[in-house]
């Protein structure tokens, strides 16, 4: 699936700064149904970012000396 698309490099400060805003947090006991499946989508798209993020470093060519 990821190498079929070409996305554009992912910067760290982005995916950081999205980590934070939406934490890895489990939903309280209050929080409303629509409320949890919004968070879990945001959250979604976090996770993707980060894989995404850690596959292109992995393909980094090194520099050439």
């Amino acid at each position: 699936m990821f190498e079929e698309e070409r996305l554009p490099p992912v910067p760290l400060e982005l995916v950081k700064a999205l980590d934070k805003r939406f934490p890895d947090a489990c939903p309280l006991l209050d929080d409303q149904d629509r409320m949890i499946w919004m968070h879990a989508g945001q959250r979604s798209v976090v996770n993707f970012l980060l894989e995404i993020y850690e596959r292109q470093s992995e393909n980094i060519p090194l520099p050439e000396n």
